[in-house]
């Protein structure tokens, strides 16, 4: 029921729809009376005119009826897509908003299941299900009212039987429900091994892996079918039930009503009372099969209930999803930072594994340019990280400019400051769009500038259609380093006054990355730039040097003093060739 409230807008819509239902189920209801006037004043007494009132009556009502069946489906069309419309909306922006924590406790396909699957099986129930549950209900309570109309006595009998189709219902929809849950969980598990053999094709076939991921989506696929089957077999058990129980109660009428007007022959004070004729039986017979309808199409409904609470509740699971990093509603939002930093005795960890950083305290001047070096798993990206506020600190404080970057607006903190990932993500588009990403106000100058400080600007140059050259998704299309220099130079497009590299050059030949790396230093003079990497080339003309090991900062200074100083420094030194000056550090 959460979910309803993204139908407030179309409010007017289903009111109306369903307005329109209520006489349309009149129309339906009025015809079994045209009937019993056919008959007991038409052809039983061989009147032409009350056959052809009755005839006409009834092809009138049922063509009104159909008119406004027609208008209702399309106010409830309008409705449901509204309805989908914005619950995907309210979904895709809450998942915009969600943390990198929270993002590393969702996995892709699941999302993606939930934003499409999902939100179409609840917006199917809106279209479908809420009709099929408003018109059964009329025609219950209508048929049921025009039964006593007819025939008290008949009418009793069926309002005996007409609940236990209700018991069953009840009973078949708690039971089928958990099945849903699985099913769903099944197709969410299916979907990922999916999602992540198609991320991850070239690996795959890098590894000849194939016949091995081939066999785990197999096992995925016949895991999803066993529970659609088992959900099928389990459904198709109530479905007979339903259409025994309404063919028996149509039995009942018959033979109730039938036996009274056999009686009513021998007893003629019986016939002379005015109770029950021929067209009274047909018409309510008519009415039995009309109330038990409904009744039997609440097993279909059924279906629908079930995979909509089941989907709802999946969908109510990612709305409520609390961020694991809120902005403060009094955060401050600056125009520009002056880029010093100041980590104080911060530790960190991912959810509730070992500590990723330990008591880390150290300060960055506004301005300066700071490399990271580090063995792998030592808290290199874990650091920079909290610096634009990806993740939380567990203890401690992070700065920047002398504030709390807690205090700080998260547009502040995402558009002052440009962080290149590791893992270099392109979008589906053109090579324009995706330099501009980060500054759609761009001009073509600007974003030449900055693809010439990336060394990107004469392989997109070479491009058949240049700046306008479409590439593929995640980048398909350009080469490992291309992708890198398209990504360095989307960061340097949006002019932020702080820029994170986190080893981004690792595609790169030697003498592109000291081309790149000098003239980002260049580029961003006065402005604070952090270069992590695992080359010494890369870094060693910074500023100042930090060497991290197991979570914490091992040793910081310039790279001869390191080299000197720090034991774990030189190591790393010692396994790399390091040009400078012709000579071999």
């Amino acid at each position: 029921m959460k979910l309803m409230r993204f139908l407030r807008n179309y409010a007017g819509a289903i009111a109306v729809s369903f307005v329109l239902l209520i006489v349309s189920t009149g129309l339906g209801l009025v015809q079994p009376r045209l009937i019993e006037l056919a008959i007991d004043k038409g052809i039983k007494v061989g009147s032409l005119t009350f056959v052809l009132i009755g005839a006409g009556g009834i092809i009138l009502s049922a063509l009104l009826a159909a008119g406004i069946n027609l208008l209702s489906g399309f106010a409830l069309i309008k409705s449901s897509q509204g309805f989908g419309y914005e619950l995907r909306n309210a979904l895709y922006r809450k998942v915009m908003g969600f943390s990198f924590a929270n993002l590393d406790k969702w996995r892709t396909g699941e999302l993606m299941v939930r934003l499409n699957s999902d939100v179409n099986t609840v917006r199917m129930f809106v279209r479908m299900g809420s009709f099929l549950i408003v018109q059964s209900v009329l025609m219950i309570i209508g048929t049921l009212v025009a039964m006593f109309m007819t025939d008290v006595g008949l009418a009793s009998i069926m309002a005996i039987i007409m609940p236990l189709t209700l018991v069953v219902f009840a009973f078949a929809a708690t039971f089928i429900r958990p099945l849903f849950m699985k099913a769903r969980k099944a197709l969410d598990d299916m979907n990922n091994t999916m999602q992540e053999n198609l991320a991850g094709a070239k690996v795959v076939r890098a590894f000849a892996r194939q016949e091995e991921e081939i066999r785990k989506f197999e096992e995925r696929n016949k895991a999803n079918y066993d529970i659609s089957i088992e959900v099928g077999w389990k459904l198709s058990i109530f479905f007979p039930l339903f259409f025994l129980i309404g063919n028996f109660a149509v039995l009942v009428a018959l033979w109730a009503g039938g036996t009274t007007l056999l009686g009513q022959l021998t007893d003629a004070a019986a016939a002379a009372s005015g109770g029950l004729t021929l067209g009274k039986l047909v018409a309510f017979n008519n009415y039995a099969a009309m109330a038990m309808f409904p009744l039997l199409m609440l097993g279909l409904v059924l279906n629908f209930i079930s995979m909509a609470i089941a989907s709802a509740v999946r969908l109510d699971g990612v709305l409520t999803e609390k961020p694991e990093i809120e902005e403060k509603a009094d955060a401050r939002n600056l125009p520009r930072l002056q880029g010093s930093i100041e980590f104080r005795n911060v530790s960190f960890r991912y959810g509730s594994g070992e500590k990723a950083l330990d008591g880390i305290s150290f300060s960055i001047r506004a301005g300066e340019k700071v490399g990271i070096i580090g063995t792998t798993g030592s808290g290199k990206t874990s650091l920079v990280n909290l610096i634009s506020r990806f993740y939380d600190a567990e203890d401690g404080q992070v700065l920047i400019d002398g504030i709390n970057v807690k205090d700080l607006s998260f547009k502040t903190l995402r558009s002052r400051i440009a962080m290149v990932l590791q893992e270099t993500v392109l979008f589906t588009g053109t090579l324009r769009e995706n330099v501009a990403f980060g500054a759609p106000d761009a001009s073509q100058a600007e974003l030449e500038h900055a693809a010439g400080l990336s060394c990107a600007l004469d392989f997109i140059n070479e491009k058949p259609d240049a700046w306008d050259e479409n590439i593929g998704e995640r980048g398909a299309g350009l080469s490992g380093g291309q992708r890198q220099r398209i990504a360095i130079a989307r960061a340097v497009a949006a002019r932020p006054d702080i820029i994170i590299l986190d080893d981004v050059t690792s595609s790169l030949d030697a003498t592109t990355e000291r081309t790149i790396v000098s003239s980002l230093y260049e580029e961003f003079y006065g402005r604070t730039a952090i270069i992590i990497s695992q080359k010494i080339n890369t870094i060693r003309d910074a500023d100042r040097i930090m060497v991290m090991g197991d979570g914490h900062i091992i040793g910081i200074g310039t790279h001869d003093k390191l080299v000197e100083g720090n034991d774990t420094y030189r190591r790393i030194c010692e396994t790399q060739v390091v040009a400078r000056s012709g000579g071999l550090v």
